[in-house]
């Protein structure tokens, strides 16, 4: 247990440092990461391309994301969070096309999770997204959605129409999905271009 706290610790290190623009650390945190996802991965999802296609999204989704990961915050979470979108959103390419990978798949996606403090972790991963958003678009979509406060209740709550609740909700989840879908549209295009 110790041994984990401690990967996680220097992983966090590794992170702030790149945050002030130390690449060297940036790219050992990168690859243990890799390490982590690969090892983690490599049970769910038996067929290597398909493994790297999905570690390669994860690791551009950290890229992508960096700027949001608070230091005074676990690291394990942030990263878990931007695994589990990415795993989502892998099995939602991969359509049926090969079930069984997506069943491995939902399995790592959906864990069960048991303990206080793994709820605790969940919830500070989904902190983590939602610091894309202005304060406002967090406020009204942690009420709407985490808090399953009804419309006129966050009205209520906001002195704002309903009407302007619902679209701020929608605006907000856009702009979450804008934001961490990018690096999926980044790696079509290579793609296809090295056809």
């Amino acid at each position: 247990m110790a041994e984990k706290q401690d990967i996680w610790q220097i992983l966090s290190e590794r992170m702030r440092m790149s945050q002030e623009g130390d690449s060297k650390a940036y790219e050992l945190l990168l690859s243990k990461c890799r390490e982590i996802l690969n090892n983690h991965l490599s049970s769910k999802v038996r067929d290597k391309e398909d493994r790297e296609d999905l570690i390669q999204d994860i690791l551009i989704g950290i890229h992508k994301a960096r700027a949001t990961y608070r230091r005074e915050k676990p690291f394990a979470p942030w990263f878990f969070s931007i695994a589990r979108y990415k795993t989502i959103d892998y099995i939602r390419r991969k359509g049926t096309r090969d079930r069984i990978v997506s069943t491995e798949m939902e399995g790592f996606a959906q864990e069960e999770k048991t303990s206080i403090e793994d709820r605790w972790e969940v919830l500070q991963g989904l902190e983590s997204w939602l610091n894309v958003l202005d304060p406002r678009q967090k406020k009204i979509l942690t009420m709407a959605k985490l808090e399953g406060k009804s419309v006129r209740e966050i009205s209520e709550s906001t002195g704002l129409s309903e009407s302007n609740i619902k679209v701020i909700v929608h605006r907000s989840l856009e702009k979450l999905k804008r934001f961490f879908s990018e690096s999926e549209r980044t790696i079509e295009g290579s793609k296809t271009s090295k056809k």
